[in-house]
């Protein structure tokens, strides 16, 4: 279409600009040759008796040679017309000497064939910018008429694009412009709609409601209705209509079959109907979330009836607090076709309530939204209940932390109290076992042998208690003594420790197996500790093995932690009494097969959970026991 019209323009415009005659030459020519026509002629009119009209014969040449050829080609037609009627006409003839009568005739002829010349030179140009003017209108009508049929293409491109009818009706309801899906709605082609009254579209009912919709939609602009439309067959469909003005006397509407949707709707409600029994609130709304169907549950949960409700958008009824933006969860039921959640919802005496809604999206056939099932349960009894619960958990965990001030405060009392007391029996025990050994030493020949085995047995209970006060200072120490942290190296701690037990394996087959341990962060003095009540027990609990075998090594159980063990093949224990090992003064074998105070693993734990750290025991009777510490690594301390 744009070449065609680039052609008809570059025509147009040559016809414009082109002048009559092509070539000055000729145009000269034109002009001597017209004036020496019009000579010859006038002379033959002369010689055959006529004796006037030879001048215009001259001025129709002028004319002829300012016609065609211009300015100058005139000009030179004046001059020659003037010569050659001088010549041959004016007396005395054959001459150009002029008579003082005959130049004012002269002069009025060659005056009066310039303004015939002007004259026809002023209409030549006239004549032009009228053929240019006349030219440049036929283009822009060309131009104007492509641009009117491009448009009327790509709108007919668009209408016939959708999916929906769209008819545009004049002043007296005939189509006038239609598309394919108007074909297709009403079961006909195309060309039998150009003139199809829109009362042929309308059920008898409602037709008497045509001219008031065409008013309604040219005061208020585009109005939304539904309405049955009637097919060529006499069949009638459901449409949702957007009818609005197209210019001053024209009407354009946009048909929507919502079939699909209403039987959706209907089947909707046939489906809610058969839950109008349930204690839930039931509410079938369409995508613009007005209500359809509100069944009984609905009516018990809010106070409005189904006639009150329906066609009411919900979220404007309920005046419904949602726990996030609207467009959000829209967005989330178009993409999931489901949503859940908590909502908060007024009913109809003004309480609010707190319901558990449930909504389910309804596709046609073409994958369009056409209605949405929400199910409503009320559990503002629950959530009551759970916020009293809640409260009543707050109060708990702050009576536990009461509680546990109060704990922490009277175990600060005990551990003072426990100091103290071990600290005063100190001096008392040690006299009992002093004068006790004086009385042993002084009297021993005079006392008999049941009294020197009264006597032993009041030593050795002495130095029993002695051991057990000590060790009791010692873990009373530790809840009052400030750990002095550091990096502290586990194998220059055990390596210590094993060398202070060396004394006392002397004589014994022990088998240590020392791995590569790791560095920890802590207080080096407690840690050596720990590791010499582990290894301590280790030896005590092997001391029946021959060989005993002691293995300490470590694990890494976590970035933040190191953890160590310490194994060893002795008697081993019951994990049954597991959770009675740290406790103090308790032990799970008599005295008398394995001394101790029961004091030594409560001190391991109380200084490894001061760490931050944990300790824990795996066992099992006669196959040894393994003693697991974790402790921070340097750089990852535990608040």
């Amino acid at each position: 279409m744009k070449p065609a019209l680039s052609l008809e323009k570059r025509g147009l415009k040559t016809a414009v600009s082109a002048p009559g005659i092509a070539g000055v030459a000729f145009r000269y020519g034109l002009a001597l040759g017209a004036v020496t026509v019009a000579a010859g002629v006038a002379v033959l009119t002369w010689h055959s008796g006529i004796p006037h009209g030879q001048a215009s014969i001259f001025l129709f040449a002028i004319a002829v040679a300012a016609w065609y050829g211009g300015l100058g080609p005139t000009i030179v037609a004046v001059v020659f017309s003037a010569f050659a009627y001088s010549y041959f006409f004016t007396a005395p003839l054959y001459n150009f000497v002029l008579g003082h009568e005959d130049l004012p005739h002269l002069v009025l002829f060659t005056s009066f064939a310039l303004l015939v010349g002007w004259f026809t030179l002023v209409r030549r140009r006239v004549e032009r910018q009228l053929q240019r003017s006349r030219d440049e209108l036929e283009i822009r009508v060309l131009e104007r008429t492509a641009e009117l049929q491009a448009s009327r293409q790509k709108y007919r491109e668009l209408i016939d694009a959708s999916p929906d009818a769209i008819f545009v009706w004049d002043q007296d309801g005939n189509c006038v412009l239609c598309n394919a899906s108007a074909a297709r709605l009403h079961c006909c082609a195309e060309r039998e709609l150009i003139g199809l009254s829109i009362a042929d579209t309308y059920v008898p009912a409602e037709r008497d409601l045509i001219r008031e919709r065409f008013d309604r939609s040219r005061n208020e602009g585009v109005l939304r209705f539904e309405r049955q439309f009637l097919r060529k067959n006499n069949e009638v469909v459901p449409v949702e209509v957007s009818l609005s003005t197209a210019g001053k006397e024209h009407y354009q509407a946009v048909l929507r079959d919502i079939s699909g949707r209403k039987q959706a709707e209907e089947e909707l409600r046939n489906q809610a109907e058969l839950l109008s029994l349930a204690h839930d609130a039931i509410i079938v709304r369409d995508p613009e979330s007005r209500i359809t169907f509100w069944n009984p549950g609905a009516e018990k949960t809010y106070g409005w009836t189904a006639a009150e409700a329906i066609g009411k958008v919900t979220r404007e009824l309920l005046q419904t607090t949602f726990p996030g933006p609207f467009d959000q969860i829209n967005a989330m039921l178009l993409r999931a076709g489901r949503w859940e959640g908590e909502l908060i919802h007024t009913k109809r005496d003004g309480t609010r309530v707190v319901v558990a809604s449930r909504w389910s999206l309804r596709r046609d056939e073409h994958g369009a939204p056409v209605a949405i099932l929400e199910i409503n349960r009320d559990v503002t009894e629950r959530k009551q209940a759970e916020e009293e619960i809640r409260k009543l958990n707050e109060e708990l965990e702050q009576r536990v932390v009461e509680r546990t001030e109060e704990l922490q405060t009277v175990n600060k009392e005990l551990e003072t109290f426990a100091y103290s007391v071990s600290h005063d029996l100190r001096a008392p025990v040690r006299h009992i076992a002093g004068f006790t050994e004086i009385l042993q030493k002084h009297a021993h020949a005079v006392l008999d042998e049941k009294s020197r085995h009264h006597i032993n047995i009041i030593l050795d209970s002495a130095k029993r208690m002695g051991t057990l006060v000590d060790d009791l200072l010692a873990f009373s120490r530790i809840g009052r003594t400030e750990t002095q942290n550091t990096t502290v190296d586990l194998s220059q701690i055990l390596k210590g420790v094993i060398g202070e037990f060396a004394p006392d394996t002397q004589g014994r087959k022990v088998v240590w197996r020392i791995g590569d341990l790791p560095k920890c962060y802590g207080d080096p003095a407690m840690l050596r500790l720990v590791f010499t009540n582990l290894v301590s027990n280790a030896l005590k609990f092997t001391r029946t093995r021959e060989p005993a075998e002691i293995e300490i090594d470590s694990l890494n159980h976590s970035p933040a932690e190191v953890v160590v063990f310490v194994k060893d093949n002795g008697v081993g224990f019951d994990m049954r009494y597991k959770d009675k090992l740290f406790g103090v003064f308790q032990r799970l074998h008599s005295q008398e097969a394995f001394d101790g105070t029961g004091i030594g693993l409560a001190t391991v734990q109380r200084i490894v959970h001061r760490h931050g750290g944990k300790v824990w025991p795996e066992s099992s009777v006669d196959h040894g026991a393994t003693f697991y510490v974790a402790l921070p690594k340097p750089g990852k301390v535990k608040q």
